[in-house]
């Protein structure tokens, strides 16, 4: 198995993966977004990522594009909410790229987006175009790929009033 990664220089902050399961005959990505990277690096894949292969293979694409709210690799969200800097210095370009390569943008984060409002910052970047979820919380955050059935549809995510552009801002 090889999965192309971005990771910083000390390998604290992992800003992408990506992973195909047809490299040589197609390329169609698929982008998700999770809440920080966690074990997966160039030569596997930890759970989440697991769980997200078979949800994009169903989807119809040939790999995924997997990014971060937050870059610092901890399978411990409190480990990362404790960091002085868990985004990274890349990650912003890094989700603009990813978005700019793939043809669907999924939210994956679950309810800790809100930390640092990280979640309304992304939710901005990708201001006019369609974001998709696995269903959302009683709050209307995307749905964490492991707590969902494996049934479960991509639906096109409304973001939650404090994650959404306002008007204000647009100007």
């Amino acid at each position: 198995m090889e999965n192309p990664c971005h990771f910083s220089p000390d390998r604290r902050h992992r800003y992408s993966l990506v992973h195909c399961w047809n490299p040589l005959f197609g390329d169609k990505l698929i982008l998700w977004i999770g809440l920080n990277p966690s074990t997966a690096d160039e030569a596997q894949l930890d759970p989440t990522l697991t769980r997200i292969r078979t949800f994009s293979q169903r989807e119809g694409f040939d790999g995924f594009w997997m990014a971060n709210l937050f870059g610092l690799r901890t399978p411990y969200p409190k480990e990362m909410m404790a960091a002085p800097d868990p985004v990274g210095p890349e990650n912003d370009a890094s989700l603009l790229a990813a978005a700019d390569r793939c043809g669907k943008i999924v939210a994956a984060w679950g309810v800790c987006g809100e930390f640092q409002a990280r979640a309304d910052a992304v939710v901005r970047l990708f201001a006019g175009r369609e974001l998709w979820c696995l269903g959302t919380t009683q709050d209307g955050h995307p749905r964490h790929p492991l707590y969902v059935a494996g049934k479960q549809k991509l639906v096109r995510w409304k973001p939650p009033v404090s994650e959404a552009v306002s008007p204000a801002s647009r100007a």
